[in-house]
């Protein structure tokens, strides 16, 4: 009996004060990162070829990075048109003035215009909490992505920003 107490005691001493191995390691996520919500980011043109954009869903809004956006009750609808190459996507929406507007994005990858679209649709229908993209720029996995995202300069990771509470703050650079 007196051997195994002090065995009990050690055996009750390295489970209540050793760490747990529960964590994920290299796939945790930092912490705090979903405090505020998921969000989501589509690199598109705006309104013509050439002209970059940064698209945003985050909570009810919906925004193009550095100019303004929408939230979910301001959107009328939405269609898309495929010419050659290029996806067209129109957003309907009413303005702040009341009056009815239409945007246009543009993208020239099929996998792009699926994840935009993807996510518009999960915008819309969600209780104003899209299901995020969660990943990087120029690092889409142990692949090479043969230079995704370099366009916008230095590859970064937009969920490393605060949460945007004015459209017109641009986080590209």
């Amino acid at each position: 009996m007196k051997k195994l107490f002090p065995l009990l005691a050690i055996t009750f001493g390295l489970t209540v004060f050793s760490p747990a191995k529960a964590d994920f390691g290299d796939a945790d996520f930092p912490t705090g990162m979903f405090d505020d919500g998921p969000k989501s980011y589509h690199d598109a043109w705006c309104r013509k070829i050439g002209n970059k954009c940064r698209v945003r869903f985050q909570g009810p809004a919906m925004w193009v990075e550095g100019q303004g956006g929408i939230q979910r009750d301001q959107l009328i609808r939405y269609r898309y048109d495929l010419d050659g190459a290029e996806y067209y996507n129109y957003v309907t929406y009413r303005s702040k003035d009341d009056q009815q507007r239409e945007a246009l994005f543009l993208f020239a990858n099929s996998g792009a215009q699926q994840n935009f679209l993807r996510a518009l649709m999960r915008w819309k229908k969600q209780e104003a909490r899209p299901i995020p993209n969660y990943r990087l720029p120029a690092s889409q996995g142990p692949q090479e992505t043969h230079g995704r995202d370099k366009s916008y300069g230095v590859p970064m990771n937009p969920y490393e920003n605060p949460p945007i509470t004015d459209w017109k703050k641009k986080t590209t650079r």
